[in-house]
């Protein structure tokens, strides 16, 4: 339609306007159409090129439909309602369609508005209708068009939607409208619990024609759009992600038609009176970052695979934060691992991916340390730090004296707080002396970025204990490491690099204080 010139566009407007023939074969052809012929009332101004595009997609034949968009952006009223209707009465035939949103609050006024719409639309009752409403004992709104043999429904995400059918057919629209919120977002229990909704009830309520479409905002990583995101990225699930911020990342402002220029924007923000974290959210779809928040995305320095052959290695750390109990409100035992290189002169930290995070007893988490640390190019010289408080103490003497791993050291908490301990990485953290893999951190990012909000931290610790220790001690020790690499097998969290471990030249000269850190490479 974007291709449409103005005197098709008028020929088009005069031929619908005086032939009913004509415009409800256009409208059921044509969801554009249907949108600006049915719905001109609710355009109160100029339809916007992103809205011409989320009006393309859900016209095609796309199965997975994700669209994240500032609030007001018209998406609800696009899909939620006039797509809804067209779904039914044009091309696609759809004829069990279903609604979800967060709260029944939510659906009853997603209904609400669908009903008022054929209600009062005198033109679309004439065209299209008869509509008429019915109830259902499983006390969830819907309605019924005897016309099309179709129905439409609203339920929240607290209500079971397993096995619904129209008569025999199972849903083949879903639209989810506003399923996430700031509230169930907020910690990574809550997000995986709406995740896992989706993955066990959602998922499998349609058949093999059925349409999915997701609506909403960016909530935080790891939740159910970003999710989604992901796995349309990774090839993991068909599908098409579009975000629509009110301003795009060129600062471009989405919405010109409504909003011509910046200064508009910003009186329109001091009228509504929208807080920063709403518009950072709601409006320009970024995480919300707290006042207090100590690591934030931004921060973050990623990396591709490990510079193996290119710098010197340094040394193998772990960190350790330990927890012995199998109770499910337990902490879980934390370990982050990583490499330290030499840089251009710059020492390096590069955490590996798939830190531990695991409930463990007393003896699991030595066998859990013992494997990582043998996993590693430096395999017994790893240097593994273990906060060195209660029954932690017990871990370090048992590690160093009696399995052979002469390197664990304890870490004094020395009077900081987790907080405290944590704020001290951040002079690491964002110079990029400490980088991330691209994939297999996610996990320990959440904590990061979550920090004081999210139910646990153990990674949190455990990342807090590695960088502290590896940036106070090892890069100011002494202690050698003198390791010959062959090219051989990929190495574990190494991404495409391949290195085996061959040897430590000589394991005893690690007691050895004085003798100087060497490493070497060989092909």
């Amino acid at each position: 339609m974007n291709n449409t010139n103005q005197k098709e566009i008028s020929f088009i407007v005069n031929k619908a306007t005086s032939d009913t023939v004509f415009r409800t074969n256009l409208v059921q052809e044509s969801f554009y159409w249907f949108f600006h012929i049915y719905f001109a009332e609710a355009i109160t101004y100029p339809v916007a090129e992103f809205q011409k595009e989320i009006i393309k997609l859900v016209e095609g034949d796309t199965k997975n439909l994700i669209f994240s968009g500032f609030r007001g952006c018209g998406k609800s009223t696009i899909i939620s309602l006039a797509y809804v209707i067209w779904s039914m009465i044009g091309r696609k035939k759809k004829k069990h369609i279903v609604l979800i949103s967060h709260t029944s609050r939510q659906t009853k006024i997603l209904m609400r508005n669908i009903r008022y719409l054929l209600e009062d639309n005198n033109l679309l009752k004439r065209d299209l209708g008869p509509f008429y409403e019915e109830s259902e004992e499983w006390r969830t709104d819907s309605l019924v068009f005897k016309n099309y043999k179709a129905k439409i429904m609203a339920v929240s995400i607290n209500e079971s939607v397993r096995g619904i059918t129209h008569g025999y057919k199972r849903p083949d629209l879903i639209i989810c409208d506003d399923v996430e919120t700031l509230e169930s977002t907020r910690t990574a229990e809550r997000r995986e619990k709406l995740i896992e909704w989706y993955n066990r009830d959602i998922t499998p309520l349609g058949d093999k024609g059925t349409s999915i479409i997701i609506l909403g905002t960016m909530m935080a990583s790891g939740a159910l759009i970003q999710t989604l995101k992901g796995r349309i990225k990774s090839g993991e699930l068909v599908g098409i992600f579009r975000k629509y911020p009110i301003i795009s990342e060129g600062g471009v402002i989405l919405w010109k038609e409504k909003w011509p220029n910046i200064e508009s924007l910003e009186q329109f923000r001091k009228e509504t009176g929208i807080v920063e974290q709403s518009w950072q959210t709601e409006y320009l779809l970024n995480e919300w970052v707290a006042e207090d928040q100590i690591i934030t995305p931004d921060m973050i320095t990623y990396y591709d695979s490990l510079p193996i052959g290119i710098y010197p290695l340094v040394a193998g750390v772990i960190g350790a934060d330990l927890a012995i109990s199998h109770s499910d409100s337990a902490d879980k035992t934390a370990m982050v691992a990583g490499y330290v290189f030499r840089e251009k002169g710059k020492h390096v930290l590069y955490l590996l991916p798939n830190p531990v995070n695991k409930r463990l007893n007393f003896h699991e988490g030595i066998e859990e340390a013992k494997t990582l640390a043998m996993s590693m190019l430096t395999k017994a010289s790893t240097r593994i730090f273990v906060e060195n408080v209660g029954y932690q103490a017990s871990m370090i003497e048992e590690l160093k004296k009696t399995e052979g791993f002469y390197n664990t050291e304890g870490f004094e908490v020395k009077g900081r707080n987790k907080r405290e301990r944590l704020a001290v990485t951040v002079r690491h953290v964002i110079p990029g002396q400490v980088r991330f893999p691209k994939k297999g951190t996610e996990q320990l990012t959440t904590q990061l970025f979550g920090f004081g909000r999210e139910r646990y931290n153990d990674l949190v610790d455990a990342f807090s204990i590695v960088v502290i220790k590896t940036f106070e001690r090892i890069l100011n020790s002494d202690d050698p490491i003198a390791v010959t690499f062959i090219r051989g097998n990929p190495i574990v969290g190494g991404g495409s690099s391949y290195v085996d471990w061959a040897e430590i030249d000589d394991a005893s000269i690690f007691r050895n204080k004085r003798t100087r850190r060497i490493c070497q490479f060989t092909n």
